[in-house]
């Protein structure tokens, strides 16, 4: 067995010579195998080998027995030691995430933490790896979800990767390492446990070599899923713009890259990893244009030749009106008061001066600059109608989600003036107008 780590440690280049090596730690047969195999190899690696083990507070008596054993093996071996403490039943409770799923999640952010930078090394196994393919074939999983768990991602690395369980457990025996069982590894309750003990058994009982046989296979998609990851990115890079990719380099290529590129591209885009259902209706939306949800209450966009994340709706805001410049959320207006203001200086005004122009004797009340508000109107000078404001944002080009960020002024009888449409004709200026607000927006 130890060959076959170093095998995979070279092949896969999980670890160089002064490595520091985090060891994830339960107490079973795996991972104490692991923590022993990478002492064996200390020296000639000249590694730096430490442990970590989580408590996830679900099995009681059972988990603090676990802790125990762990902490006198690692006393005994002189290992540095990490140990962290979770309620994930509380977790998954609050969060609403299955059990298995919230202590994975809690477990690896320990993990990160503990390691401090260092590698991660996990006990996961080439049984693991058939476990986890039948389940995510069970579930209609694409090729990459087919090459079950990689041997290296990011800085864990799975140096028993290529070993099975009872080759591990062979490895214990032979070399006195001891190890204790997890009670839950016995009941069907869990998926995994129903592959492992049920569905692999019927497997071997077809081939007695399954093993050899389903190491050659992963081996194989593992290969053809990287060459088809190293085409899709260079997809991506073909089609990315500054604020997202072209819809046309996207739909060039054939629908295998096509659909691995949108993958990157949602990922990207969004931080989160998108599921099957995700990745083709962005697929369908290349061809259509509109928007879609991909999870997360996060939404891209295909407008114009391109595929881009959907900008966040605005929240309401409000701030009071004032002399001098005006700090808002989405820009800065500067107000400027003059008096005796007469006709003929009036005359050398531009239009788009005037519709940022205020005859300050018909404010009624306090002045406001705000979002649009439900139910807001408009009546410009000159038209003869009062629109409402969203309508008027609408010819604009002013998509919904951007229409709050539109700087508004206001006063008792509703809007004064929005930001790039004008001001309203009871307020504009005229003939009359003896006193003047000028409002000037900069970013």
């Amino acid at each position: 067995m130890k060959n076959k780590v170093m095998h995979a440690i070279e092949r896969h280049q999980m670890l160089l010579p002064g490595d520091r090596v985090l060891v994830a730690l339960s107490g079973g047969a795996d991972s104490m195998a692991l923590l022993h195999v990478l002492l064996s190899l200390r020296e000639e690696y000249r590694l730096h080998v430490f442990a970590a083990h989580y408590h996830h507070g679900i099995r009681g008596a059972e988990a603090d027995r676990d802790e125990l054993f762990v902490r006198e093996w690692c006393e005994k071996l002189a290992v540095p030691l990490t140990v962290g403490h979770g309620d994930v039943p509380g977790q998954a409770a609050e969060s609403g995430l299955g059990l298995e799923e919230c202590a994975r999640n809690m477990r690896y952010a320990f993990l990160e933490q503990a390691a401090e930078g260092a590698f991660i090394a996990t006990a996961h196994t080439l049984s693991d790896c058939e476990e986890t393919f039948l389940f995510n074939l069970s579930r209609g999983a694409s090729l990459h979800g087919l090459t079950a768990i990689p041997p290296v991602r990011g800085r864990i690395v799975r140096p028993l990767i290529d070993c099975s369980r009872d080759e591990i457990e062979n490895y214990c025996r032979e070399n006195g390492v001891p190890y204790i069982t997890d009670s839950t590894n016995d009941s069907d309750d869990y998926t995994r446990n129903r592959l492992r003990h049920r569905v692999v058994p019927e497997l071997k009982a077809c081939n007695p070599a399954f093993e050899a046989a389903f190491a050659r296979l992963i081996d194989g998609l593992r290969e053809d899923d990287g060459l088809l990851a190293e085409l899709a990115q260079s997809v991506l890079e073909r089609a990315e713009t500054e604020t997202g990719y072209r819809v046309d380099a996207l739909l060039s290529v054939h629908p295998s890259l096509q659909k691995r590129a949108v993958a990157a591209a949602i990922e990207r885009l969004t931080g989160v990893r998108p599921e099957q259902l995700h990745i083709l209706n962005v697929c369908a939306l290349l061809r259509t244009g509109g928007d879609v949800q991909v999870g997360g209450g996060v939404s891209l966009r295909v407008r114009d030749g391109a595929l881009y994340r959907k900008p966040e709706q605005a929240e309401d805001w409000s701030r009071p009106a004032q002399g001098g410049d005006n700090i808002l959320p989405y820009g800065t207006v500067l107000v400027e008061y003059y008096q005796e203001i007469t006709k003929i200086k009036m005359q050398n005004f531009s239009k788009p001066l005037l519709d940022n122009c205020i005859d300050y004797d018909t404010i009624n009340g306090k002045l406001v600059f705000s979002s649009i508000r439900e139910g807001d109107k408009l009546r410009l000078p000159g038209r003869g109608v009062t629109r409402p404001l969203r309508r008027l944002f609408a010819e604009s080009g002013i998509e919904p989600e951007n229409r709050k960020k539109v700087i508004l002024l206001r006063d008792d009888d509703g809007v004064v003036w929005a930001d790039g449409v004008g001001v309203s004709e009871r307020c504009a200026v005229g003939e009359n107008t003896k006193r003047l607000l000028i409002l000037s927006k900069y970013e």
